[in-house]
């Protein structure tokens, strides 16, 4: 592992995305306190350059603008990340205006807190540069494309949005070779599929429906029952069918485990049982997705915490975790995918 570099604009740049990341109040931001103190500031400057990608591509602006946003930010983002430039200097695409102070979002200042730490993350860990690309190309994606006709399609939609990001986690907290692809890719549409299930109701007062046309079909149902969910026993089968495959998806990808560095485990740990507890909280009432987004009640998440923080606890949580070693059975209402 390379050492952390020690010049100014560097260090100020960590200070910068350790500020972001604490303001954003995100519990994802709290895990990092599971890790060494290095590992912990490389994951601040993955999350900050994460949280702008995002708030670029959700804010309030016509899409035409969003859309050139983030493509200036990619295309900065890759100049700063391929090229053999000095540490000092940090490279702005052409295309945008020198002062964007007065934006909704300062882009030039964003680009110059953020991306010098980003680049010492990505040459001490060796991320490939593509998986940070892959994070704007899945904000990009969701500019233009509200629908997916096809599984293959989601899947590469939550590749690009939860797995990339997974690919590039794994690296900061360290693995043993060979780098486990498959579980990675399939953890992080694990997770992404639970958000989808989780934001049924919230994602169809935008418009926006997630879950793909070949799988709602089968059980009746079209657009309109979905941007408009009803609490229906067809509402019930599709969400038990995707929970199966979120479940066989998350058994997948539990076996990062094995090949993780030690003082990595604890923020993986933590964040598969997290995610893979609130797939439960959806199937014991799967119709309730289509009034409410369903959450972890505040007892949950101290005991998730809890858990994980303190260290002898932690060394007895089962592994694999209990979902894992014996799942609950569903009955297949549809094949799989």
């Amino acid at each position: 592992m390379v050492s952390m570099s020690s010049n100014k604009q560097t260090l100020t740049s960590y200070r910068h995305v350790r500020r972001i990341s604490r303001r954003s109040g995100s519990n994802f931001y709290r895990s990092f306190w599971l890790l060494p103190k290095t590992k912990r500031d490389s994951m601040c400057a993955l999350y900050a350059f994460a949280r702008v990608t995002d708030d670029l591509g959700d804010c309030d602006q016509p899409t035409a603008l969003r859309t050139q946003w983030l493509n200036w930010w990619r295309q900065t983002t890759a100049l700063n990340l391929i090229q053999q430039s000095s540490p000092q200097h940090i490279t702005l695409a052409p295309g945008i205006a020198e002062d964007t102070s007065a934006w909704p979002i300062d882009l030039n200042r964003h680009a110059r807190e953020i991306l010098p730490a980003l680049r010492d993350t990505v040459d001490r860990f060796e991320i490939p540069s593509r998986y940070l690309l892959e994070i704007i190309d899945g904000v990009l994606a969701d500019q233009q494309k509200t629908r997916f006709d096809t599984y293959e399609q989601l899947e590469h939609y939550c590749y690009l949005v939860a797995s990339a990001v997974g690919l590039a986690c794994l690296h900061i907290w360290e693995f043993r070779e060979p780098l486990p692809t498959d579980a990675a890719i399939d953890c992080g549409l694990a997770f992404q599929l639970t958000n989808i299930l989780r934001d049924i109701s919230e994602d169809a007062r935008r418009g926006r429906i997630y879950l793909p046309r070949q799988h709602y079909e089968q059980h009746g149902m079209c657009e309109d029952d979905l941007l408009k969910p009803r609490a229906d026993d067809r509402l019930r089968c599709l969400i038990d069918d995707e929970i199966n495959r979120a479940e066989r998806l998350f058994n997948s990808g539990w076996r990062v485990w094995d090949s993780l560095s030690d003082d990595g485990r604890p923020m993986f740990s933590m964040m598969w049982r997290t995610y893979r507890r609130l797939l439960s909280r959806i199937a014991e009432d799967p119709r309730a997705v289509a009034t409410k987004r369903v959450r972890l009640s505040a007892s949950e998440k101290l005991g998730l915490v809890s858990r994980h923080f303190i260290s002898p606890i932690f060394r007895r949580l089962p592994v694999p975790p209990i979902e894992v070693a014996r799942p609950k059975p569903h009955i297949e209402t549809s094949p799989p995918k």
